[in-house]
């Protein structure tokens, strides 16, 4: 009897250890640890980044892949924006500031830096991952992949709504009769007049509206030409600004300018403007300034520029029925100014000027007031306080 007792004691324990080990071989806990190819890697457009946001590139932008160090499902994107400065060499007031490097617009207007948690599949030496967040009240859609070789990113974002929010205004018409309609917005307040001649002055903001509706371009005002090369502006709801324009005043249509050149964030009557730093130098190439006097300019203002690239160009905005004003106020202009007043006290400049002014066959009979003005500019700037208004923007309708 107690032999067969103990036979089926251990026949059971047998039974037992045969199921137990049947059911390790199901148990998740023990499946094969995942483990991701790819170490912490910086992708720049130079080393396999192809980012894109709303389905077109993006560039001078970098991402810093970074393997979680506990799971190797996970990882982290870090978005920020890079800026080279060497592509400023010359416009820099030492050559320290030269080689330096500074903040650059992130991808998502407001965000210098993103950052993404995402959840990777692994195959072979390249993982992929996919996922929607929120951030800031930002929703972000994101797919991508990664080897070492480089890495792919495609972001789609809803920013949050504002009163600008698929909004497109048309810039206001120019009526050089009565003025009552100007697509230049200006204003320039300051104790001190510009004299016009012996015992007769006139505010800055007077001369400069006046200048405004001159044809000084062959037979165009600078405010009808304006309205020739510059149609509409679109603010979408993933924070682009499209515009549509014109290169040529000759060109039959309207061309669109493409995403991702310019960015914004808009809150109750105050916008940040986010700028492509690749597209501001282009800008400055097209000037018909020489390359010596736009280097002169561009020194004087880098230290006040430089760090709107990141934290964006704040403007303001007012709208009234179905008309808008969008500028630059004092906060912005007034620094921008004192940093150029000097500018105006060196013969050299003020004469490089004049120079241009007189081989111009449109202005050219002007040349001999512009001098006189220019000089008394830093008069007018020290003549310009906080408390008082300057500003310079684009009047729109709907």
């Amino acid at each position: 009897m107690k032999k067969r007792l103990l036979f089926c004691l251990m026949a059971g324990l047998a039974c037992g250890g045969f199921f137990t080990s049947c059911s390790d071989d199901d148990d998740p806990t023990t499946d094969e640890v995942v483990i991701c190819p790819i170490a912490q890697t910086t992708y720049t457009d130079a080393s396999g980044l192809v980012l894109t946001y709303s389905g077109q590139p993006v560039l001078g932008k970098q991402v810093v892949f970074t393997p979680d160090a506990n799971d190797g499902s996970k990882a982290t994107l870090t978005i920020s924006g890079v800026l080279d400065l060497s592509s400023f060499t010359g416009l820099m007031n030492s050559r320290e500031n030269a080689s330096a490097t500074l903040a650059a617009p992130g991808v998502i207007p407001g965000q210098t830096t993103t950052n993404l948690t995402v959840d990777l599949t692994v195959s072979g030496d390249e993982v992929s991952f996919e996922g929607t967040t929120e951030q800031d009240g930002c929703t972000i859609a994101y797919d991508g992949s990664a080897s070492e070789g480089g890495l792919t990113l495609n972001l789609n974002v809803t920013m949050p709504a504002n009163d600008l929010t698929n909004t497109t205004w048309t810039v206001v018409p120019f009526d050089d009769v009565t003025y009552q309609s100007i697509p230049i917005h200006f204003v320039w307040e300051s104790s001190k007049d510009i004299t016009i001649m012996p015992g007769y002055a006139l505010p800055v903001s007077t001369i400069v509206e006046m200048a405004l509706r001159l044809p000084l371009l062959g037979d165009q005002s600078v405010n009808g030409a304006l309205t020739q090369v510059f149609h509409s502006v679109t603010f979408n709801a993933d924070g682009n600004i499209t515009a549509e324009y014109k290169k040529n005043m000759t060109d039959a249509e309207w061309a669109t300018s493409p995403l991702n050149m310019a960015q914004y964030t808009a809150n109750a009557g105050s916008l940040q403007l986010y700028l492509n730093p690749s597209q501001i130098m282009a800008n400055i190439q097209n000037s018909r300034l020489s390359r010596s006097t736009t280097s002169d300019i561009l020194a004087n203002l880098m230290p006040v520029v430089l760090p709107m690239l990141s934290q964006g160009v704040p403007m303001k905005y007012v709208i009234e029925d179905n008309n808008m004003k969008v500028y630059l106020g004092t906060d912005v202009l007034l620094p921008l100014l004192e940093a150029l007043a000097p500018m105006f006290q060196d013969e050299a400049f003020l004469q490089q000027i004049m120079d241009m002014v007189a081989n111009d066959p449109t202005m050219g009979a002007m040349a001999g007031m512009v001098g006189p003005v220019l000089e008394q500019l830093p008069d007018v700037i020290a003549g310009t306080t906080n408390n008082m208004k300057v500003e310079v923007g684009v009047n729109f309708q709907k």
